[in-house]
């Protein structure tokens, strides 16, 4: 999955939100680190280390 067009489809507001599946966050987390525009992103995590990615300004 690219994680990095994921991430910039929410900064940019083409995509509302993504789930991201605790199975996922090692690759995720690779791309996430070097994301330069970890402001503008929000993740909500929920049971079962499921994480909701949306962008700030949508979720507040």
């Amino acid at each position: 999955m690219n994680y990095e067009e994921l991430l910039e489809q929410l900064r940019t507001g083409e995509l509302d939100q993504f789930v991201l599946e605790a199975k996922d966050f090692k690759e995720f987390y690779e791309v996430w680190r070097n994301y330069p525009y970890q402001n503008a992103i929000r993740g909500i995590a929920d049971r079962g280390g499921v994480v909701t990615y949306t962008a700030k300004n949508t979720a507040e």
